[in-house]
């Protein structure tokens, strides 16, 4: 139905940048097509570049004592004047790139169609490939931060296109791009997918965000090992003051200290005496007893801060352990990283 061409609009006040806020290019006309047929919607000029309104006559023919008389036509005017104003819109939102195809066009119609014939065909090889993009990509050799910037960018180019993406199958397709080991938080979150409200890509977002920070902070927790502890804690212990039987050095070898102990194991045996079936305690300096058994472990007044994690390393596991027995028959292990001191 054909818009009333009996007075045009002439908006010369507005300010196209106000609604039109982008510069057409070859990658978002549909998106920049969208704003421009709305400015002209509500200006009711739409007409002037889709055919509805077509151009009146030039001139006007009237017959006055049986001659015609012809003048100018109004409404040509306001047509031609109207028609003018929307191509110098259209040409005020293009790169010059763009311009440079237009710029020699008559009318705001024929300038609306060679750009639909331009762009169209290029929107929709574009979106071909952004849709191509947003399938393959994955989180593989990339921080989880810098994936979730890929997947926006080229979300927001779908858009840009007039072409968004479906927020269920952006979800999955976001989920299907993440590693093995995000696997429990993904069945949590398709699970939720049937639940009412359903999620948001941004709350998705947001819950995986938090999953990854936790296994950041396991990967840097797991990277100190007990033993390097210990390694680390070895150094501190020769600075401990002497607090037992005479000189200071048990009868096994052990250099022994009131508040703390620096572990001293020959290479031929447990005790340097020859008496492996009498340990010597590494912190009250007697025998028949270890440091794991002895009664002053608890006693905060005769033992250092570096005591319980000493003791502490001293149950640690190892294939490489040796055995020996105490006074009262139980079993001990002495690590490696023991007698490696």
């Amino acid at each position: 139905m054909a818009e009333n061409p009996g007075s045009y609009p002439f908006p010369s006040t507005l300010h196209v940048a106000s609604s039109v806020n982008i510069k057409l290019s070859d990658r978002n006309y549909l998106l920049w097509k969208t704003q421009f047929e709305s400015l002209l919607r509500c200006q009711k000029l739409l007409g002037f570049v889709n055919g509805s309104i077509p151009q009146p006559a030039a001139v006007t023919v009237t017959n006055t004592n049986n001659h015609a008389i012809e003048a100018p036509s109004p409404a040509y005017e306001e047509w031609i004047c109207t028609g003018e104003l929307i191509k110098s819109w259209i040409f005020g939102t293009l790169t010059e790139e763009v311009l440079g195809l237009v710029h020699t066009l008559t009318t705001s119609q024929d300038v609306w169609l060679a750009l639909a014939g331009n762009f169209n065909k290029s929107s929709t090889a574009r979106e071909f490939d952004l849709r191509r993009r947003l399938q393959l990509l994955n989180i593989k050799g990339k921080t989880f931060t810098d994936y979730c910037h890929e997947f926006r960018a080229v979300c927001d180019n779908l858009s840009s296109i007039g072409k968004p993406v479906d927020e269920n199958m952006k979800i999955f397709t976001f989920l299907n791009g993440l590693d093995r080991e995000y696997d429990p938080i993904t069945t949590v979150l398709q699970s939720s997918m049937s639940r009412t409200p359903t999620p948001t890509f941004d709350d998705v977002v947001l819950d995986v965000s938090g999953y990854d920070s936790k296994l950041q902070a396991y990967e840097a927790h797991s990277d100190v090992s007990p033993h390097l502890a210990f390694h680390t804690q070895r150094g501190g212990y020769s600075r401990f003051r002497q607090r037992g039987r005479g000189s200071g050095r048990g009868r096994g070898g052990y250099s022994t200290c009131g508040r703390g102990f620096s572990q001293q194991v020959s290479s031929s045996g447990w005790n340097q005496s020859g008496n492996s079936s009498r340990p010597v305690c590494q912190i009250c300096g007697r025998t028949g007893h270890v440091a794991l058994k002895c009664w002053n472990r608890f006693d905060n007044s005769y033992q250092s801060d570096d005591v319980p994690q000493a003791l502490a390393t001293l149950r640690l596991a190892d294939p490489s352990s040796r055995e020996w027995v105490t006074d009262s028959g139980a079993t001990a292990h002495i690590t490696s990283a023991t007698e490696s001191l």
